[in-house]
């Protein structure tokens, strides 16, 4: 398992990382998150902890169904007593027992015996079931590590949004602030009514509530952060991640990721798993059609005697031993048959419908792979608009404000480009991570980074 608290450990003493964030709140770049995530959330773990089955799999397998069973009784030993009151007489007529007392007797047995049990491929099966359940087990920490790496990578860049936006409504509350005094110094030099003024008061006391709104959704992702990441003793956190894994994704090879997703892709990964399962499951489904080989060796000694001189007679007396050895062949092929017959053809259909299940993956995956790179893409143009439009609204609120000191534009029209300004800015920040989230559900669909060797 592994160990999160040295992952803490050095998180905290990392002094430029922790310097980043006020107080005691943990600054918290998105490979440490990953780190502490793996270390410490129950999903995985549990997978995780799977693994350790392997091996006493492994052994249960070879030692029980594969190489001979040995039984070793090192010590067998006991007393009894009996009483019969009845008898039968020379032609098996009742007759009343002429010695009607209790007699006791004592015996000791040692020994080991050796079995082996053969028919088909039936050890072979038993061994490659063993290996498809740890290929399975496998998967399935596969499965849980990659889920949780989209999930971890979506809360945190949610996170750093939230905050990102926290930071422009914050920033809005400065210019809020210039407004109001703008319009106060204007009204002061009779150039602007009392109205003015108050619009520009509202306008700020609607900007504190929109801080507050914000400042609430930040917390909500930080908290829903903390908890995926499954660690307890965490305290308080903060995303200090600066660069966003944002680029052209004109260079992406659409036929190259459908391969790629056709072979690293979890659930077309667990779909195969599936298939060769139920292969495994035809081979022993059709077992009851070959010959059963039973080969039994045991040795031993055994001593019965009146009364307990046997209790406890564990020395050697080579006229007390036994040993045998035998050999059997059966051939079962018509016990059960039509049962039998009908399990056959329940593992084919199984397997059967596994291949159909396979295939559907597969278009599946396909599908979410072009689906995914076509919002990717799509996501891109977005904030490349999003972008020239931001830069047109700064210019534009720039000189809105210039005009409304000099006079040649109202209140009410300078706050119509505040609010382009900001939504331009808004809208830039979504989009960047719009794309963030776009390239994650792209990189879950392939079951693998997309991302340029020399890119975010």
């Amino acid at each position: 398992m592994r160990s999160v608290r040295s992952a803490l450990a050095a998180l905290l003493l990392a002094g430029p990382l922790a310097a980043q964030a006020p107080g005691d709140t943990l600054a918290l770049g998105l490979d440490d998150a990953l780190a502490i995530a793996r270390g410490a959330n129950p999903a995985v773990l549990r997978a995780e902890n799977e693994l350790a089955l392997d091996a006493p799999h492994a052994r249960a397998t070879w030692l029980g169904q594969v190489v001979p069973q040995l039984t070793v009784n090192l010590l067998q030993t006991g007393y009894s007593g009996s009483l019969q009151r009845q008898a039968t007489d020379f032609f098996g007529q009742p007759i009343e027992n002429p010695e009607s007392s209790w007699s006791y007797y004592s015996n000791t047995r040692q020994g080991f015996s050796l079995n082996w049990r053969i028919q088909g491929r039936s050890f072979l099966d038993a061994r490659e079931r063993q290996q498809q359940t740890s290929r399975g087990r496998a998967l399935a920490l596969a499965s849980a590590d990659a889920a949780l790496e989209a999930e971890v990578q979506g809360e945190y860049w949610n996170a750093l949004e939230q905050r990102q936006l926290l930071e422009v409504e914050e920033g809005l509350l400065e210019g809020r602030r210039r407004d109001l005094e703008a319009a106060e110094r204007r009204y002061s030099l009779a150039r602007a009514t009392r109205v003015d003024v108050l619009q520009a008061e509202y306008a700020l006391e609607q900007q504190r509530a929109e801080i507050q709104s914000q400042r609430s959704a930040y917390e909500q992702a930080l908290l829903t952060l903390r908890t995926t990441l499954g660690e307890l003793d965490l305290g308080a956190i903060r995303p200090n991640e600066r660069d966003l894994p944002v680029f052209d994704p004109a260079g992406l090879d659409e036929d190259a990721l459908v391969s790629r997703a056709l072979g690293e892709n979890p659930q077309v990964r667990s779909a195969e798993a599936g298939v060769d399962g139920a292969r495994i499951g035809v081979s022993e489904a059709t077992q009851w059609k070959w010959p059963e080989l039973s080969i039994g060796y045991n040795w031993g000694q055994f001593s019965q005697t009146r009364e307990a001189e046997a209790l406890f007679d564990v020395g050697y007396d080579a006229d007390r031993m036994t040993s045998s050895f035998s050999v059997a062949l059966s051939v079962p092929f018509f016990n059960n048959y039509f049962q039998n017959r009908y399990s056959e053809s329940q593992a084919r259909v199984a397997l059967q419908n596994q291949q159909e299940s396979l295939k559907e993956t597969r278009l599946q995956a396909e599908w979410e792979v072009r689906s995914q790179l076509i919002q990717l893409r799509n996501q891109f143009e977005t904030l490349r608009l999003a972008e020239r439009s931001l830069g047109i609204a700064e210019e534009a609120l720039r000189l809105a404000r210039e005009e409304y000191r000099i006079g040649t534009r109202t209140f009410e029209q300078l706050q119509d480009a505040v609010e382009q300004e900001v939504g331009s800015r808004r809208q830039v920040i979504t989009s960047r991570f719009s794309f963030v989230d776009a390239l994650i559900a792209l990189e879950s669909a392939v079951g693998g980074s997309v991302r340029p060797a020399t890119g975010g």
